[in-house]
């Protein structure tokens, strides 16, 4: 029995060993959250004065309710109180500018294939939700002068369409719709290069996933910028320094549109959100 009772366990040892793993656990989580709370609390205390009247974008119209960048899906954002819309431009294999996300139609429309090998008039003939068509660049634009409402193109895949960002700006003369357009784009020397060719365009740099940085086009070729809103979390600084730099800076969502989340992205100070649900936004800004 004394040979035994030698490695029997022994209760007050286990539980001071526990208490004091659970002590360190408390401590370390508490270090963290002190972390936290400075690194946010600091950049609070200087972001300056919040903005006033941040713009609601409608990221391809109201898709939270309506097939996603069709003119159905333009009205909609329209009448819940969307400042902008936002919309992606390609191009048809005749050469016309159409409003589409995705290089293919297969996700989006009853159809399939790229959208550069397709006809306008085979991009026509297909359903893209509800009965409804994808538009041309065109007919959103008048959609958008039709109700006083700016819009925020985006240049979609330039490698796949080359002097796109220049067609783009031709349609948006020929409509006499340049001074109510910000063009976008992730391909940025493309961007510098026809701010340069046509002064008078706003242009709005896009930054993505782990971009924590908006330093990549000077203020004075782009004056706004749009980066994604869960790298705002993750380092509001940057957009400090953009205002700094006399920037307005939109956000966009990847996966965590909410309410929640949209009530902090606009606490930190942004000018305005691109979101898939506009009434939302709405709400909460008014």
């Amino acid at each position: 029995m004394q040979a035994n009772d030698q490695f029997s366990p022994r209760p007050k040892q286990a539980l001071k060993l526990r208490r004091s793993c659970l002590g360190c656990a408390g401590r370390i989580a508490l270090g963290l959250i002190s972390i936290v709370v400075i690194y946010y609390g600091s950049y609070f205390l200087l972001r300056g004065p919040r903005v006033t009247g941040p713009q609601a974008i409608a990221h391809r119209g109201d898709s939270a309710h309506a097939p996603e960048n069709t003119l159905a899906s333009f009205r909609q954002a329209v009448l819940v109180g969307a400042d902008w819309l936002e919309m992606d431009v390609q191009r048809s294999a005749d050469g016309a500018l159409v409003v589409i996300h995705d290089e293919t139609v297969d996700r989006t429309t009853d159809g399939s294939g790229r959208v550069v090998d397709l006809t306008l008039e085979q991009i026509r003939g297909l359903d893209a939700g509800n009965g409804e068509r994808v538009p041309t660049f065109e007919e959103t634009i008048q959609l958008a002068r039709g109700s006083g409402v700016g819009i925020f193109p985006e240049a979609k895949s330039p490698a796949l369409y080359p002097g796109i960002e220049t067609q783009i700006v031709s349609v948006l003369e020929d409509q006499d719709y340049l001074q109510q357009a910000v063009l976008q784009s992730f391909e940025h020397a493309g961007l510098e290069a026809v701010v340069r060719d046509n002064p008078d365009l706003l242009v709005c740099p896009l930054y993505g996933l782990w971009d924590l940085s908006l330093g990549s086009v000077q203020p004075a070729e782009a004056p706004t910028v749009c980066p994604m809103a869960e790298m705002l979390l993750l380092n509001p600084w940057m957009l400090r320094q953009a205002h700094q730099d006399g920037r307005l800076v939109y956000a966009w969502f990847g996966v965590l549109e909410h309410p929640l989340v949209m009530r902090l992205i606009l606490a930190l100070g942004v000018d305005g959100l691109m979101v898939d649900d506009p009434q939302a936004l709405v709400k909460i800004i008014e």
